[in-house]
């Protein structure tokens, strides 16, 4: 039996240089690359109530004449809901578009709607068509090589499922509560080669023992990272201790990068709020970007100051973070006592090895 990498209270940094390549975005999510260098972005949209369908999908070709740049982000498709869950979840949470993915010669996006139904769009059509439809949060989505299947994580039923054209959806794993008794809440997947298996990060969900705290009731550093095979759904904790874990991306040697969305839980957006600058539930610019050795066990922090960091993407020698998460332009403390408005970004972090 594997056990789990801890992650320890003062892991060692070794941080990475980095620097942004697309700013003013609306709330971005999943990156693909493509063979030709360029980057399919996903963006769920502004989250504001004049805009209910901003989300949109687009390509970053590469700068020719400076590698490591892309030009400004061409709109391939736009006109997708975007839901500002804040009224509810009474934090930064924006749902609409939230990930791309590559599998037998096509890529596909998943789409959480909960008004007319969520989908997997296909992007050899213009405009992308529905080919699988879903009912509630269809979050992260990968395409399984050995099963010829698009696998995706629900976060609302904690559920991995898959996609065929033969069988639609089916629940592959049902995932269970966490040591507290809340949900696992999974984000993000990705394949695991060597394995067959999948790569879940856990988010973990709210205790909600405590109305003064809704919205920010969530236990210290219970994230995980879990590997679930798909054949029969056997699950394994693969990294513990981790604080709001997002995106997934794994490397060519097995190392597996990890996003953390923030380093604490902050001012909650409640009822009243009004406008002012608050965090809005997750610490802003204080997610980070860790390297997991699961041969060595060593973890290693390659990038710090994230703001509220949620998809990766590798690239050769770097790695593509998407950052800005909530109502886009609204105002957020930053790390020095600053106010600054809400922005996406991506961010390119070079790997040292």
């Amino acid at each position: 039996m594997t056990v789990p990498i801890e992650v320890p209270a003062h892991p060692v940094e070794r941080l990475c240089a980095s620097t942004f390549i697309a700013e003013g975005l609306l709330n971005p999510r999943g990156l693909c690359t493509r063979p030709d260098g360029s980057l399919l972005l996903i963006e769920a949209g502004s989250g504001l109530p004049d805009a209910p369908f901003s989300g949109r999908i687009s390509l970053l070709r590469p700068a020719p004449e400076a590698p490591g740049s892309w030009l400004p982000a061409e709109i391939l498709a736009q006109g997708f809901r975007a839901m500002n869950m804040q009224p509810r979840m009474l934090r930064d949470e924006i749902m609409g578009l939230s990930d791309v993915a590559q599998g037998d010669g096509r890529y596909l996006v998943s789409q959480t709607d909960y008004v007319q139904g969520s989908k997997i769009l296909d992007l050899q059509y213009s405009p992308p068509e529905p080919v699988f439809h879903s009912q509630g949060n269809l979050n992260a989505l990968c395409y399984h090589p050995s099963r010829r299947s698009w696998l995706a994580v629900k976060p609302d039923t904690n559920q991995l499922v898959e996609f065929t054209e033969q069988d639609g959806e089916q629940v592959l794993a049902q995932l269970p509560d966490l040591a507290q008794g809340q949900e696992a809440v999974p984000v993000t997947l990705v394949y695991e080669p060597a394995t067959g298996a999948v790569l879940i990060s856990l988010f973990s969900g709210e205790l909600r023992a405590d109305p003064a705290k809704q919205g920010i009731d969530f236990v210290d550093k219970a994230g995980q990272v879990i590997r679930v095979w798909p054949d029969n759904g056997k699950i394994e904790v693969l990294i513990s201790g981790l604080q709001l874990p997002t995106g997934l991306a794994l490397r060519p040697d097995g190392s597996v990068l990890v996003l953390e969305l923030c380093n604490r839980l902050l001012q909650s957006l409640r009822p009243e709020w009004a406008g002012e600058p608050v965090h809005g539930g997750f610490e802003r610019f204080s997610g980070r970007l860790l390297n997991c050795n699961l041969q060595s066990r060593e973890i290693t922090v390659l990038a710090t100051g994230l703001d509220t960091p949620s998809n990766l993407c590798l690239l050769e020698q770097a790695v593509i973070v998407s950052e800005g998460m909530g109502l886009s332009g609204r105002l957020l403390p930053n790390q020095v006592n600053d106010v600054v408005p809400l922005s996406g970004r991506l961010r390119r972090v070079e790997l040292p090895w």
